[in-house]
């Protein structure tokens, strides 16, 4: 089951940023495009197990730096990771399975992800010079992908249920 719901979140990531790429191209907004694999990173942190997990986020990652360019391979699979992990180790002391409480971590896993992304392209891309634009775009883009946040959670704990044959109350229980 653990292997089938990885793969699942894969596809749907990757659906996700087939749809996305190619709209926010055409109506010129690539630059407030929400961050959709990372709210399923944010959802996988308490939804999957650690390894699972950990190899799921490296897989998006990997997704992500192929749909980013100019990106150096790896940066988002450093990233996610990451952010896996934080969100995970919150998850063991808060569940944010609700929509305000996933809303505000995927806010902050937002703002995290930025700043990791500054970090990293400051130390390995030496061609980086665009580091005010990263600040700059920082908080918008952390509202921006705060409310895909419930609605990946959503899409993806339906699939889950659908997956493992069960309908449990609540949302995204």
């Amino acid at each position: 089951m653990k292997a089938l719901q990885v793969l699942l979140y894969v596809v749907v990531a990757y659906v996700l940023l087939s749809l996305e790429s190619p709209l926010l191209t055409s109506f010129h907004v690539r630059m407030y495009a929400p961050d959709v694999a990372l709210a399923v990173v944010v959802h996988a942190a308490c939804a999957v197990e650690f390894l699972p997990g950990v190899i799921l986020c490296a897989v998006l990652g990997l997704l992500k730096d192929g749909f980013s360019s100019g990106v150096p391979v790896g940066t988002h699979v450093e990233i996610y990771v990451l952010v896996f992990l934080c969100c995970f180790a919150l998850t063991r002391r808060l569940d944010y399975r609700n929509v305000v409480l996933l809303t505000l971590v995927t806010f902050g896993a937002s703002l995290v992800s930025s700043f990791l992304f500054f970090v990293f392209s400051a130390i390995f891309d030496r061609d980086f010079e665009e580091f005010d634009l990263v600040f700059r775009l920082a908080l918008p883009q952390a509202l921006i992908t705060s409310p895909m946040g419930p609605i990946v959670a959503g899409l993806l704990a339906f699939l889950d249920r659908k997956l493992a044959g069960t309908e449990k109350d609540g949302v995204f229980r």
